[in-house]
């Protein structure tokens, strides 16, 4: 019974690490921050673009199909947007940095 319930958790948990490393849940809070970021850009993005194209087309100055155009353009911009977040790499502090401030607070102490 005791094997069943690490699948359990597995299935439950909203993260799960694959091996020891500690670090490894700094790394995935950066790397939230970073795609909540781009999301907001893409969200910025959509409603930007299609606001341009809303407006020019009550005014009478754009072709609805430039109009739909503008619309799908918008659309692939925000998944070009996202496509970055294959490249990401975490910035995160070496483990070793850390080990200074440390020893000054002990000494201060």
């Amino acid at each position: 019974m005791g094997g069943h319930s690490s699948h359990v958790a597995l299935e439950t948990a909203d993260i799960a690490l694959a091996g020891n490393d500690l670090h490894q849940v700094a790394a995935f809070v950066e790397l939230s921050r970073h795609t909540l970021r781009l999301v907001r850009q893409n969200y910025g993005l959509a409603i930007g673009v299609n606001l341009l194209g809303l407006v020019a087309g009550a005014g009478g100055s754009m072709n609805p199909v430039l109009e739909a155009l503008l619309h799908g353009t918008s659309s692939i911009a925000g998944v070009g947007n996202s496509a970055r977040l294959v490249n990401h790499t975490p910035h995160l502090p070496r483990v070793g940095d850390d080990v200074p401030r440390r020893a000054r607070w002990r000494n201060a102490a």
